[in-house]
């Protein structure tokens, strides 16, 4: 569990201090600590290999967020 002390003091800080603290929490983090099942595991082995299969399918960022409206 979560010290109660730490959690208010990491509450405390701003929004960008927060996210530099999650990711200087993330980068402490082996891949073996990380759980991913076997099914996600599978979902990207199955896109590797589509994107390997079809190099040409991918589209630019710019192009998606214009699909999307943004």
């Amino acid at each position: 569990m979560i010290d109660r002390s730490l959690f208010d003091q990491a509450a405390n800080l701003s929004p960008a201090e927060r996210l530099e603290l999650i990711g200087a929490l993330w980068d402490t983090l082996s891949h073996a600590d990380i759980p991913v099942t076997e099914d996600e595991r599978a979902l990207v082995d199955a896109r590797l290999t589509d994107a390997a299969r079809h190099p040409g399918d991918e589209s630019p960022l710019s192009r998606v967020r214009a699909r999307l409206g943004e």
